[in-house]
């Protein structure tokens, strides 16, 4: 199967790149979105403006594939893009509007940046049970911005972070999006990537 991995032309994707490599995928990194692709990655790397600006050129495109049936993995603030509209840094940026909700920071008692490890747990949600048994699992995480999301029934785990509720995983039609860093995860991280390579085949 095939992965591209958009480059937005901030940070550092090779992470993503040689994890979805590891578990068998064909990748590339690409400038933008294209129709070959299983499903297309937006990395973790970069801030909620520098990332939608890119998305407002390619936007069309990006709905255009999204409609065809390609697959969308969103990944921290590849998955916060998915939403409305974003708040960070004070001003409003939109996103792409595919989850119902925005993006603010983490109202917590507990230090800014969150950055470790943490357990996700699933919230019994049909559609996610193909995951189920990630229920308990650690992964790595590193932001201090958050989704506040008006759409529970697309909530598939969430994690505690502090007084706050974070969503980990949202999943809605073919567009996946989590909150932590699978990449960064290790050998959960990797398993699983290789259970989406699964669910990309039902």
């Amino acid at each position: 199967m095939k992965a591209v991995v958009i480059n937005y032309g901030v940070g550092n994707i090779y992470s993503i790149y040689n994890a979805l490599k590891k578990v068998g995928f064909e990748v590339s990194i690409e400038l933008e979105p294209k129709r070959h692709a299983d499903i297309i990655v937006f990395p973790g790397v970069g801030t909620f403006k520098a990332v939608s600006t890119y998305m407002t050129r390619y936007v069309d495109v990006i709905n255009e594939l999204k409609k065809s049936g390609v697959a969308f993995l969103g990944i921290c603030i590849g998955m916060q893009v998915m939403f409305e509209y974003g708040l960070e840094g004070g001003e409003k940026n939109k996103g792409l509007g595919w989850f119902k909700g925005y993006i603010d920071k983490i109202k917590t008692n507990s230090k800014l940046p969150r950055i470790g490890w943490d357990k996700i747990r699933y919230v019994n949600n049909e559609k996610c049970r193909p995951f189920l048994d990630f229920d308990g699992k650690y992964m790595y995480f590193m932001h201090s911005y958050t989704a506040y999301i008006d759409e529970y029934n697309n909530i598939c785990f969430i994690s505690e972070y502090g007084s706050a509720i974070i969503p980990s995983m949202i999943l809605k039609d073919r567009v996946i999006g989590v909150q932590f860093h699978p990449e960064k995860s290790s050998k959960n991280g990797i398993e699983f990537l290789k259970r989406i390579a699964k669910w990309l085949k039902t």
